[in-house]
């Protein structure tokens, strides 16, 4: 019979409280949006020859604050990995789980901890791309659509 790592009570309430405190955290963001929509949209629009360079630093921002969880969970991860490569054992020992866990050893822990590292590089990928890609392009289509001599047919 395979060994088995038992769940630590400590760990489950710790796991709990880290997502009410993410969700805490996020919604906090929402209001603040929400609150200083019309302040920030103030300082974005009212000087034209600013227009697109506000406009290129919001993004970035909101790109760089999107993809922040994605590093930091990517190190962890890396880490993580490194912990169950060293000890060839998953969960590496020491580690508090928060749910009954099938303990695997050599080649099974060495599997698993290589899948995190993949993972970490993916997540580091991913973080990458929308932060500098798919944000910043949309930044710079938007800059240059509102750079542009345009007037709104329906405002007519």
């Amino acid at each position: 019979m395979a060994e088995v790592q038992r769940a630590d009570p400590a760990a489950r309430r710790q796991a709990v409280l880290f997502v009410v405190i993410g969700a805490l955290v996020g919604s906090l963001l929402i209001v603040g949006f929400e609150r200083y929509r019309a302040p920030l949209r103030e300082w974005v629009l009212p000087e034209p020859e600013q227009l697109v360079h506000r406009l290129k630093l919001l993004f970035l921002l909101s790109a760089v604050a999107v993809s922040a969880p994605l590093f930091g969970f990517a190190a962890y991860l890396w880490s993580f990995s490194g912990k169950v490569l060293r000890a060839q054992r998953f969960p590496p020992p020491g580690h508090r789980v928060v749910r009954e866990t099938r303990i695997l050893q050599g080649q099974a822990a060495i599997s698993r901890g290589r899948s995190f590292k993949v993972l970490a590089v993916c997540l580091v990928v991913a973080g990458t791309l929308s932060d500098r890609g798919l944000l910043r392009w949309f930044a710079l289509a938007l800059s240059v659509f509102l750079a542009l001599d345009y007037t709104d047919p329906l405002e007519e």
